[in-house]
């Protein structure tokens, strides 16, 4: 069983290690911990890569259990997300056809950050046409299998998939970026056959 965190459109790199485990548990219990991918995805624009953050009550700085930790809607912060998706996005190939699901599945409301990630979770594998499937454990994890790709080094993974980028030609590629910029550019047959090693 591969014991990992949640991500918010998660990684490039993260959704290929849940492609290939298939057996997978989402670990809740765990404390929450700043500058993961938790709260915050990256994406691509014409200046380079964009952070999208989902602010929660009380701020990055607290120690609650992951499944205790609450969204905050002071901001309207799903509508910004969205804005930048559609203005960044706009003539990628394949966002047309994700569009109107993926502001639905953005505009859910959830109480606590980890059911919006299930959430989000859902519509990524439902999007890539993946089986992957979630065990629930009740008990607290020892062993676990920490996405090593953080915001602070996620594009110095080594061998990254390749595929034509937006503002490739602008910024260059952009390494293990949000599932969400292989979709746009590729669909979600080429993005699964991408994701699946040979």
């Amino acid at each position: 069983m591969y014991i990992t965190d949640l991500q918010y459109f998660g990684t490039i790199q993260f959704i290929q290690s849940l492609m290939i485990e298939k057996n997978i548990h989402f670990d809740n219990l765990h404390p929450y911990s700043k500058m993961s991918f938790k709260n915050r995805t990256m994406i691509a624009t014409a200046q380079g890569a964009l952070t999208l953050s989902i602010p929660i009550i009380g701020g990055r700085d607290q120690k609650l259990p992951f499944k205790d930790i609450k969204i905050d809607y002071q901001i309207a912060w799903q509508k910004q997300h969205f804005k930048a998706l559609v203005s960044n996005y706009k003539r990628s190939p394949y966002f047309e056809y994700y569009e109107a699901e993926l502001e639905l599945a953005l505009n859910a409301h959830a109480v606590y950050l980890a059911d919006y990630l299930i959430q989000i979770n859902e519509w990524v594998k439902k999007q890539l046409k993946a089986n992957w499937v979630i065990a629930e454990i009740t008990t607290p994890i020892v062993s676990r299998n920490f996405d090593s790709w953080m915001p602070k080094n996620y594009d110095q993974v080594p061998n990254p998939i390749l595929y034509q980028q937006v503002f490739e030609d602008k910024t260059g590629f952009l390494p293990n970026l949000s599932i969400l910029d292989l979709l746009f550019c590729c669909g979600g047959r080429q993005a699964s056959a991408l994701l699946m090693p040979s």
